[in-house]
């Protein structure tokens, strides 16, 4: 098309970015689920190990969570719930979970680039989307009945909401904020503290901006959050009679992060997943067994026993704990289920943060809100180090890390000509 000037007007693209975007993540998505993860031997090939799946064909049976405890041991229970939700409409058909998750991750890909084409621009957006696309930590999670690719996607949209509401810092961004904020608690408790610190946040942003702090919109982020919980922490105290907002397992993941963390299974001499496993385990079980009664008889009494315990070891070995913390911050990023796994997660980690570092600085000299980025990076990996950080723990923020990460690479990239005249 040429204007009567004679300058040439430029065609928009046949395909909007987000577009490419979305089909290259569930391209990947699809090629994990038909091909990839039969065809490789580096990870687990057991498709249900948590009992997901399981769990969801009780519920499509109308058993509900009956046969898993009274607290679903430590599990949330938006996982199973959507799992049986599908098998109620269409049958015990797990390879339409797959495909789900298909979906949720091309969503999660796709969120990635539309906040950081806000916050950062749009060839900053093509890297992190791309890069999130093919991510092997994220594709890992896909073809299997793990609940991180579900908590990925909703941690991210989370995100990608606390950006809408720190521009709008109205009730109805308020209200899509806290009811994300609710489901995603449902899926993985570890984000039930990030909406207080995200408050926290604003109000300091609020203070040194000498702007209104938006009370409203913030008070709404916490009632909805509530209100979304608020049915299965009623269902947990007619279960126990004790006040569980969402699960259980404080203190089952403390007390197994002091044996996580020890040198044999940080450095990968001995294999986390199967050995550091075995051994909590079996300490579990002689705690249970000198309180007379079994571990896991009881998902209340189990966990009261292993409070009590947590409770001794932490105030009778502090430096332990002190130690264990530190070792978490790094074992977050890279602690797998083998040296091979472990090296490719800490590897892509390590990238990104180098990557994340240089981002971060060129967003400080710019004046961008990185800070929404960084916060729940930041948040997710101290409070996983004070408990148990393990490698796919990290999966959720990855996406947040790669596009600091992309803003950082796309520093270093020529600058693009503008058009001419």
């Amino acid at each position: 098309m040429i204007e009567s000037s004679g300058a040439a007007v430029p065609h928009p693209p046949r395909y909007p970015s987000w577009a490419l975007i979305f089909v290259l993540a569930l391209g990947a998505g699809l090629f994990m689920v038909f091909v990839g993860f039969r065809a490789q031997h580096l990870v687990d090939q057991r498709f249900d190990p948590y009992f997901f799946g399981k769990m969801g064909a009780s519920i499509a049976r109308g058993d509900g969570f009956l046969p898993f405890g009274t607290l679903i041991s430590r599990r949330a229970p938006l996982y199973p719930l959507a799992i049986g939700g599908v098998y109620w409409v269409f049958g015990e058909r797990p390879m339409l979970v797959l495909l789900l998750q298909c979906l949720l991750h091309a969503g999660t890909c796709t969120l990635i680039y539309n906040l950081t084409r806000r916050l950062f621009g749009q060839r900053a957006a093509v890297i992190a989307g791309a890069a999130c696309a093919v991510h092997p930590m994220l594709l890992r999670y896909v073809p299997d009945l793990h609940l991180e690719t579900l908590f990925t996607f909703l941690f991210t949209l989370t995100v990608w909401l606390t950006e809408r509401f720190s521009r709008t810092r109205d009730v109805r961004s308020g209200a899509m904020l806290g009811v994300v904020f609710g489901l995603a608690t449902l899926t993985k408790s570890v984000i039930l503290l990030y909406p207080g610190l995200f408050a926290v946040a604003v109000f300091i942003g609020s203070a040194r901006a000498k702007s209104r702090l938006p009370i409203a919109g913030l008070a709404t982020m916490f009632v909805t959050m509530a209100l979304v919980i608020a049915p299965w922490t009623a269902r947990n105290y007619a279960a126990t009679g004790h006040f569980v907002p969402v699960s259980s397992g404080l203190s089952d993941a403390f007390l197994r992060g002091l044996i996580f963390s020890r040198t044999e299974f940080i450095t990968l001499q001995k294999p986390p997943y199967i050995d550091a496993e075995n051994e909590s385990n079996a300490y579990f079980r002689d705690l249970c067994r000198a309180a007379g009664t079994e571990w896991q008889r009881d998902d209340w009494e189990t966990d009261q026993i292993l409070n009590k315990e947590m409770k001794r070891r932490f105030v009778a070995e502090p430096w332990l704990n002190v130690r264990r913390f530190f070792v978490g911050l790094f074992t977050f990023w890279y602690q797998m289920t083998s040296l091979a796994t472990s090296t490719v997660a800490g590897g892509f980690a390590l990238v990104a943060w180098v990557f994340a570092v240089l981002g971060l600085r060129r967003a400080i000299r710019e004046r961008r809100p990185a800070w929404l980025l960084l916060l729940p990076i930041i948040y997710l990996n101290l409070l996983l180090a004070a408990l148990l950080a393990l490698g796919r723990y990290s999966a959720p923020i990855l996406p947040c890390l790669i596009a600091l990460a992309a803003f950082g690479l796309d520093g270093l990239l020529p600058k693009r000509s503008a058009p001419r005249a």
